[in-house]
């Protein structure tokens, strides 16, 4: 997950802040896979007990789904803050249909 220093932090600040943003993601992907429902940025801070500011869940979600690991729906919920929000998903995994056998050699 790329971490965008916006506050030029010097390279050890922003060494830290990449590592911190890799965690988000991961835990935010983590609670995608075992939820397996889809949720708003509002629901993934409500459900990991609104430990981080809304605004990283806000950048990790697009970033996730940058990554190929989430899909943002067009399904939308009133947010926090009152306004609605999409929801994001795991991907849906193509179904594979085999082909059956026409001759029998």
């Amino acid at each position: 997950m790329p971490f965008y220093n916006t506050n030029q932090e010097n390279l050890e600040e922003a060494s830290e802040s990449s590592v911190k943003v890799a965690k988000q993601s991961d835990v935010i992907f983590a609670l995608f896979e075992m939820t397996r429902t889809p949720m708003s940025p509002s629901m993934v801070y409500k459900a990991l007990g609104q430990e981080w500011p809304i605004t990283s869940i806000r950048r990790a979600m697009p970033n996730l789904t940058d990554d190929a690991k989430i899909v943002k729906t067009q399904k939308t919920t009133k947010g926090i803050y009152g306004k609605k929000e999409h929801l994001w998903a795991l991907p849906q995994k193509p179904t594979t249909i085999e082909q059956p056998e026409l001759f029998d050699f």
